[in-house]
């Protein structure tokens, strides 16, 4: 009872208001004796109201108990949930701390790798140039070749058709040579003349001529060749 009462103010009061009641009604009856008092009828209906009221009040404490129990029971879930829910934020807060930590780390690797990118870039661009001035120098020299060999194949033909008028020319002039011959010892018996001897010496000049031709045509293939062996 001291516990129950001890939860409740308002059942205390009532149980003090009670036990007043029934001293009262034992002053009072012995006060009867001597004087006008209340009877014992009426001391017996007063505790009775009075007991009725403690009964309603103890009912209605311990409908108090039993929702403080139950508030009590809910505010301590809500404190395990509200506990779970902060440590759940806490883990959370974490995983996301050291997310932001891996993306940080990506961060600094992708700007490390574009980098290295842009010198490697830089680097291609380089060796692009370079590759386009050795190739074009290499197309002029093959250019060059092309045109070397070009002339070496017409230089080639042209000694060999100066060659081929020589060969004519001293053919023609060894038969002048003859009539002239003739022509000179004065006991031919053919239609020579001054004239052979003249055509003679014409294809002495001509051969001449020819021949200087050959030399300088030979000399510029010679040029050519070399030219062509240091390619």
């Amino acid at each position: 009872m001291s516990t129950t009462t001890s939860k409740n103010p308002l059942l205390f009061s009532l149980l003090a208001l009670i036990a007043g009641g029934v001293i009262g009604c034992g002053v009072g009856m012995k006060i009867e004796k001597s004087a006008s008092a209340p009877n014992l009828l009426t001391c017996q209906q007063d505790v009775l109201s009075q007991t009725e009221m403690l009964k309603k009040s103890e009912q209605q404490n311990q409908l108090l108990v039993i929702n403080n129990e139950k508030q009590s029971q809910q505010l301590e879930q809500t404190t395990k949930d509200l506990t779970a829910m902060t440590e759940l934020v806490d883990k959370q807060k974490k995983e996301f701390s050291a997310q932001l930590t891996l993306l940080a780390e990506k961060k600094q690797k992708l700007a490390a790798t574009t980098q290295k990118l842009e010198v490697t870039k830089k680097k291609l661009n380089t060796e692009v140039v370079k590759l386009k001035t050795a190739t074009t120098k290499q197309q002029v020299v093959i250019d060059k070749s092309q045109q070397y060999f070009k002339r070496q194949a017409e230089m080639q033909a042209n000694v060999k058709a100066t060659q081929a008028n020589i060969a004519e020319l001293k053919q023609a002039a060894k038969g002048f040579k003859k009539a002239c011959d003739e022509f000179k010892s004065g006991n031919s018996w053919n239609w020579v003349s001054q004239k052979d001897c003249d055509n003679y010496d014409q294809q002495l000049e001509l051969l001449k001529d020819k021949q200087a031709l050959l030399n300088s045509q030979q000399q510029a293939l010679a040029v050519i060749n070399a030219e062509i062996g240091k390619k």
